[in-house]
């Protein structure tokens, strides 16, 4: 555990042996993965959750996307944004970063502008994912867009009740909910509505493997449902209300809450897999290693007080119960043998 310079001002993220935390002092500190020293800060006011792709960190502070080396912080590159960027993401060669009323998509390599944006106002920027050749911006007003990754044109527009959650795009759908305590699918393509679900809170965003989707309300509900017909698979009770959107990962089904911090469910039938405390509220999305080892890091967790805290997955060190005690000797007597 350690603590930060000052409490986190946008989630952390990882890229490869490094954390990089944007905080509220108006900096980007980068830290040892395994042990959480520092090995770097720069004077930088994120805007942006940082996002790392290829040795790079790319991270918006209000009208500037900057690129930066991961190992060292030194500045790659800098574009500048019609207005204040609040989220990024990666497709085919591009960065794409949105805010409120504006959309604009760089050079990956060289911070080239491709295109610019300017969307109708909408509120802020809710959460931004990429598919294919689509861009998808959901807005506080309940508005989700999509637009042309190749040149911004915008491809359709949706609009649902309440304020959304980050959406999640999974093959030929996308998925989001919103604070109307209502789940959504919809095309892809076009938007069309293709089911939605009533649940009995505010839905906090979803996450997906091949065989369901999964999302999370303040209802304190975990569900897993069909992705097809949105068909109920498995519901359960987290214990605790929810902060974050669900993580899907190799055999479990992670969701961080404010007591306890992280609850892990089986994906096929919502069995609980155990859980996990931490003394303060979680700020963003845990950190998981794609690939468990043992005796290492595998998950690190950020809290708004501004301590971070590296955990390793205690299942894979292969702990063994204590023996029980030997009351009497193995083996049976021998008769001692004498000499003529």
């Amino acid at each position: 555990m350690i603590t930060l310079p000052a409490p986190p001002a946008r989630p952390a993220a990882r890229a490869g042996n490094r954390l990089i935390v944007p905080v509220t002092s108006g900096a980007l500190v980068a830290l040892n993965w395994e042990n959480g020293e520092t090995v770097w800060s720069v004077p930088l006011g994120a805007t942006t959750p940082p996002l790392p792709a290829g040795g790079v960190i790319y991270v918006g502070a209000g009208d500037t996307l900057h690129a930066r080396d991961v190992e060292t912080g030194a500045e790659r590159w800098m574009g500048h944004a019609a207005g204040t960027l609040q989220e990024l993401a990666i497709a085919d060669g591009r960065i794409v970063g949105a805010g409120a009323g504006i959309a604009n998509a760089f050079d990956l390599t060289t911070g080239q502008p491709i295109w610019g944006k300017i969307l109708p106002p909408a509120g802020d920027v809710t959460g931004l994912a990429v598919s294919g050749d689509a861009v998808f911006a959901s807005f506080a007003d309940g508005r989700l867009v999509a637009l042309a990754l190749a040149d911004g044109r915008e491809i359709w527009v949706r609009t649902i009740d309440g304020r959304p959650s980050p959406p999640l795009v999974r093959k030929d759908s996308v998925y989001l909910g919103s604070t109307n305590n209502h789940f959504y699918s919809l095309d892809v393509r076009t938007g069309k509505e293709r089911w939605s679900w009533r649940t009995g809170g505010d839905v906090i965003g979803a996450a997906a493997d091949e065989k369901s989707v999964y999302y999370a309300s303040l209802d304190a509900v975990v569900r897993a449902v069909n992705p097809g017909n949105g068909h109920l698979r498995w519901k359960h009770d987290g214990g605790t209300r929810a902060v974050a959107p669900p993580l899907a990962l190799d055999g479990a089904v992670v969701v961080a809450g404010l007591t306890p911090t992280l609850s892990a469910f089986a994906p096929l039938t919502g069995a609980p897999q155990g859980t996990f405390d931490l003394p303060g509220e979680l700020h963003g999305v845990p950190l998981v290693t794609a690939t468990l080892r043992p005796r290492t890091v595998a998950v690190v967790v950020t809290l708004k007080d501004g301590r971070a805290y590296g955990l390793r997955a205690l299942s894979l060190m292969f702990n063994e119960s204590t023996p029980p005690a030997a009351f009497t000797l193995p083996g049976k007597p021998l008769t001692r043998e004498r000499l003529p």
